[in-house]
């Protein structure tokens, strides 16, 4: 068989047969009962081409080299009559383009040689006019304020076909189906979720008639109603805190009709009779699937058991369990149910005593806990549940509130009618003949409701199926890389186990939903690899998105003439010294210009802490240099980290905001008398772009953007970590060497906690004389560009990260009406074409290469793989990309336009994400995700690590409006020397 045979079927080891009247398409299910009868075959016949598809495909996009033209959106005849003429005559196609072309503007650039524009500004008196009409540039606004999402206007026909399989399952869904939603409501109020499942439970059983429910913690979702109207109050008694042993306390639960959903919503959006289907249906819908077809009252969207798989014992008070993933959502072809298997850290079910010295690494017990170890075992153990072993007949559970502050030896509470106090080793001696023999480590707090419960560690065991969700440590990550790590095909194999043995795909939810018995089977494009440049006028083009520096050059070296290194690890000198002579000649040896001597001798500064050792040696450098008659400052500090963590964001707060010296740190394991020349090849990529540099350029720039001045933004919000009062850290990054697009700047900003809009890219505010004043991360990259290219850009493509589908709506409306006011500040008629982009790593959705008998063990998806049919929105404009090598199994990049002034071809906008991936400054390799968003989560990262530790904030709280964030919090300013250059890498 030939591989630009369509017409013949590839046969697959694993037993997936393509539908024999489309190969790898599938038609378009329609959404019907699971039990109906089946349509004759005239009614699978593929439908027919909506004539403004038809169009779009023949006149805006290019060809593939080979293999016929892939199937386009079958879109109903209710939106396809939209395309006709009042007359019923359809609208003639424009003729077909000779050549690809971005938009229509770039027959308006101006022409070359033309001198630039002067710095655009605005009086301040214009500027609220201005901001005023923003919301005006973006035409007739709907009544509701929101601004319309950019519609698919093609699909990507560049490059070579390839076939892929995708973890994802056509589901049908009944359109009589009608699930209720309920609210629940209890009282006394409870923020868990444990014992709100385990009050719905028992009320399930005990009034409900064990009607079969979902619950999602604050809504019941039944397929059949319950017998009442609107409301109904039931009381249903439980132990205090969900504890064994525990008083009983009655809870008054209310059940309040709050909706019918109806399928027939799904139906009608496929039909073209709504504009979209709400969220409410859509998570109703997952609950429903995922607690049915897991027999579970409440099953999220992860759940682990043994059945998928051994578990495995980290030896570090862990283990790892297997489990499943499961989701459903909309795409072309309708319902799809997604499936993957995953694996997740759980607590070992052991003693207490024996997790502590697993999880410290200690093997003598007998040494009490230092102040750092007993932080870290109270952040681990808090709100974990145990349950008593020092009484095999009576079994008691509790959940863990904390540690005591002293020791189980000098514990004392009183017992008995007369309040005699006693100790917690005598009352166990002669309560229960135990003699405990960890009295020197803290006891464990438990109880509620003021009712103190002290146990000593060694009572007790941790009960089973608990998950651990601290970060893992270097080891525990790496045995569960490893775990996780499989070849497609193992990974593909367990996938379709699962779904063949928990899950009944032929009857999911009792009729109400099915879905096919196979995964996805769809067609994807390779993109074209882009050609790299180096300093030594070497082209090439990378093999499998890999490439080294062998025999390549940077291509525009950093020069360093003023730098000095500071040693805080317990590493003799010597070795540093032969580490620094290592790296500089690396750096010499690539392409860079570095003198070989420091202005100070390797420092070791054992008996200074970090700040005095810093602003010691700035003040050493700078009397050396007023001196010898010069105004400068070291450009490049190495520092050589000590042995434990937590010293990184200091050096990095001091020498970028208040000593302006770039510094590049290091791991005391990496320094080496003869250190790895990889490992230094990688540290000077870094210093590179740290001295000014740039590392490689791609050979003829981004497609599609070298004539026209483009600008190309990412950005990210970093938020704290559960219960940690820290503001969220918004970065925005701006490319600033157009056309090249290598060089990037960035400005970091802090905002309330948890909040995902960027607020500061764009502001206006008053002083007190009641003039305006704006403060912009927007307008200061914009000013930054012109100033570096003596030329405004003319077009604007925004990659932004961490954005949920359910927060689509809310960013487009306010971060891209802020990036049109932030251009308008500068002038009144500034108005470049915007073009935002939502980047998605955190999905299910997994490629998989199609195996045939010429390759029957293939080993991932090839770097440029792009899909955008058959698993992406039904009408938005969305696509999936595979940028990196990956010999695992490969979860791709999810982009999503939401904003698109600038009309791209989706094969355009695909090459132009795809192109940026290969030039992320700090590797050798293409990334997951575009560099400028790479680039936004360091630079957030950078803010984070600027923060201090103020706890849980509570006191803070008290005394701060919560609408606004304490001053100490801001993010302290950069040093105008660190912020022209990439700093953050």
């Amino acid at each position: 068989m030939e591989d630009g045979d369509p017409s013949a079927v590839p046969s697959s080891p694993l037993g997936l047969v393509p539908p024999a009247s489309e190969p790898f398409a599938p038609p378009r299910p329609r959404l019907v009962a699971a039990g109906a009868p089946a349509a004759a075959d005239g009614d699978h016949a593929p439908a027919e081409l909506e004539p403004r598809q038809a169009v779009i495909a023949e006149s805006r996009r290019p060809r593939m080299e080979e293999g016929p033209p892939r199937r386009p959106l079958a879109v109903p005849a209710s939106r396809a009559s939209s395309a006709a003429k009042p007359d019923g005559r359809k609208k003639a196609a424009p003729p077909r383009a000779k050549k690809l072309e971005l938009s229509d503007a770039a027959a308006h650039r101006p022409p070359h040689g033309s001198p630039p524009p002067p710095v655009p500004v605005l009086p301040a008196c214009s500027v609220d006019s201005a901001v005023e009409n923003a919301h005006d540039l973006f035409g007739t606004l709907p009544a509701n304020n929101m601004i319309k999402r950019a519609e698919r206007p093609g699909f990507c026909l560049i490059g070579s076909r390839v076939t892929v399989l995708v973890n994802r399952y056509i589901t049908f869904c009944c359109p009589e189906t009608i699930i209720n939603m309920y609210k629940v409501s209890v009282t006394p109020e409870t923020r868990s979720r444990c014992i709100k499942e385990a009050l719905v439970e028992e009320l399930v059983k005990i009034s409900l008639g064990n009607k079969v429910i979902a619950f999602d913690g604050t809504h019941i979702y039944t397929i059949t109603p319950f017998s009442f109207e609107l409301e109904e109050e039931f009381v249903v008694s439980l132990n205090e805190g969900g504890s064994d042993g525990a008083p009983r306390v009655s809870y008054s639960i209310t059940i309040h009709f709050a909706k019918s959903l109806k399928m027939q919503e799904i139906v009608e959006y496929y039909d073209g009779e709504r504009s979209g289907v709400s969220q409410d249906t859509l998570h109703a819908i997952n609950v429903v699937v995922r607690a049915l077809s897991s027999s579970c009252l409440n099953a999220p969207r992860t759940f682990f058991s043994t059945k998928f798989g051994p578990i495995i014992d980290t030896k570090e008070g862990l283990e790892l369990w297997q489990g499943c993933y499961k989701g459903v959502c909309l795409s072309q072809y309708g319902l799809d149910l997604t499936i993957d298997t995953t694996v997740a850290p759980f607590y070992k079910p052991i003693s207490v005593v024996t997790f502590v010295g697993e999880f410290l690494g200690r093997t003598d017990l007998s040494r009490p806990l230092s102040h750092k170890e007993y932080a870290k075992i109270e952040r681990a153990l808090k709100g974990i549940q145990v349950e008593t072993i020092h009484q095999p007949d009576k079994i008691m559970k509790y959940r863990i509130k904390g540690l005591t502050v002293v020791p189980l030896k000098e514990l004392m509470f009183p017992i008995g009618d007369d309040a005699i106090m006693t100790t917690t080793v005598d009352y166990y001696q002669s309560r229960y003949n135990l003699n405990l023999e960890y009295i020197h480590w803290p006891c464990l707090q438990c109880g509620v409701s003021g009712r103190q419960i002290f146990l000593p560690m060694e009572v007790c065991k941790v009960v089973q199926g608990q998950r651990y969700r601290e970060k893992l440590s270097t080891t525990q990550a790496a045995k569960l890389l490893k775990v996780t790590c499989k070849r497609p095909q193992t990974r593909l194999k367990g996938i379709m186990k699962v779904a063949k043995s928990n899950f009944d795909l032929g009857e999911l939810t009792e009729g109400e939903f099915s879905a096919s018995g196979f995964p996805k089977m769809l067609y994807g494009s390779v993109l074209p690899t882009p050609l790299l440049k180096y300093g030594n006028e070497e082209n090439f083009m990378p093999t499998g998105g890999r490439w080294n520096m062998v025999n390549k050059k940077l291509i525009d070296g950093g020069k360093v003439e003023r730098w000095a290194c500071l040693n805080f690890s317990k590493v003799a000198a010597l070795k540093v010294e032969s580490f620094c002579t290592q790296l500089i000649n690396m750096c010499n040896d690539m392409g860079m210009v570095f003198e070989g001597q420091p202005l100070t001798l390797p420092q070791s500064t054992k008996c200074m802490d970090i700040q005095s050792a810093l602003k010691a040696l700035d003040y050493h450098t700078s009397e050396l240099f007023a001196h010898q008659g010069r105004h400068k400052r070291l450009q490049l500090l190495i520092v050589i980290l000590p042995e434990e963590k937590g010293h990184y964001g200091t050096i990095k707060r001091i020498c970028e905001t208040q000593l302006g010296i770039v510094s590049q740190c290091c791991l005391p394991k990496h320094v080496k008398e003869h250190a790895n020349a990889e490992y230094l090849k990688n540290v000077v990529l870094k210093i590179n772009v740290k001295a000014g540099g740039r590392n490689a350029i791609l050979q003829e720039g981004l497609p599609f953007l070298s004539g026209i001045p483009t600008i190309i933004f990412g950005a990210d919000v970093s938020h704290p970590s559960p219960g940690v009062y820290s503001p969220s850290i918004s970065a925005v990054v701006a490319s600033m060497d157009w056309p090249e697009v290598a060089t990037y700047r960035c400005v970091i900003s802090a905002q309330l906690p948890k909040q995902e809009i960027i607020t500061n890219l764009f502001q206006v505010t008053q002083d007190t004389n009641g003039c305006v004043k704006t403060a912009s991360m927007i307008k200061e990259l914009l000013l930054n560009f012109y100033q570096k290219n003596h030329r405004k850009p003319e077009r604007i493509i925004f990659y932004r990260d961490g954005v949920s589908e359910s927060q689509f709506s809310q960013v487009l409306l306010h971060e891209v009406d802020a990036i049109r006011k932030a251009c308008m500040s500068l002038d009144e008629y500034y108005l470049p074409p915007i073009t935002f982009v939502v980047v998605q790593k955190r999905h299910q959705t997994r490629l998989f290469p199609f195996v045939t008998t010429r390759d029957p063990e293939p080993k991932g998806i090839l770097p440029g793989t792009v899909v955008d049919y058959g698993i992406c929105d039904p009408w938005g404009f969305d696509f999936y990309l595979s940028s990196h090598a990956s010999e695992g199994s490969c979860r791709p990049t999810h982009y999503t336009v939401l904003f698109d002034e600038n009309r791209f071809t989706p094969g355009a906008l695909q090459s132009i994400t795809y192109n940026l991936c290969y030039t992320y400054a700090r590797c050798t390799h293409s990334v997951s995700i575009v560099a400028p968003v790479y680039y936004a989560h360091l630079a957030a990262s950078r803010g984070r690590s600027y923060q201090g530790n103020f706890g849980d904030g509570s006191s803070i709280r008290e005394t701060t409006p919560s609408d606004e964030l304490p001053e100490f919090l801001q993010v302290p300013k950069i040093d105008g020397n660190i912020s022209v250059v990439m700093f953050y890498c």
